[in-house]
């Protein structure tokens, strides 16, 4: 039990991944890993979408990225308004949007502030 809680205490102070504790504890022959934090798949990230138009219109859209990607993969667009994104080129940033979904990559994929103060921005976490 011991041992146990040390492998934790490494994991919890960022010494070691979740993955790396699995393996010591198996090689200790330590079964329950159930405490250790899961490694989340990036399918199940949260893709989040938060529009501010000078207009007053307010869009925040949120779904998991694999929702996203069946989306685009369909529509080939995404689920918002496009009068809220006057002077934005939808084409392109849905373009770049799948690339980035297909690089799984996180963080901010558009961070577009717009001449008439229109905001967009679009990311991952």
């Amino acid at each position: 039990m011991e041992e146990k809680m040390r492998i934790l205490k490494m994991v919890e102070d960022g010494t070691i991944t979740a993955a790396e504790a699995a393996e010591l504890m198996s090689a200790m022959g330590v079964e329950e890993t159930a405490g250790l934090p899961q490694k989340q798949t990036y399918d199940k990230k949260m893709f989040r979408i938060i529009v501010d138009s000078v207009q007053g219109d307010k869009v925040n859209v949120q779904f998991p990225v694999g929702a996203i990607k069946k989306i685009l993969q369909v529509t080939g667009k995404l689920p918002i308004p496009e009068e809220s994104l006057q002077g934005v080129d939808l084409a392109s940033m849905m373009d770049a949007i799948g690339e980035c979904l297909d690089e799984e990559i996180q963080g901010d994929f558009v961070n577009v502030s717009a001449a008439d103060g229109t905001t967009v921005r679009v990311f991952v976490d």
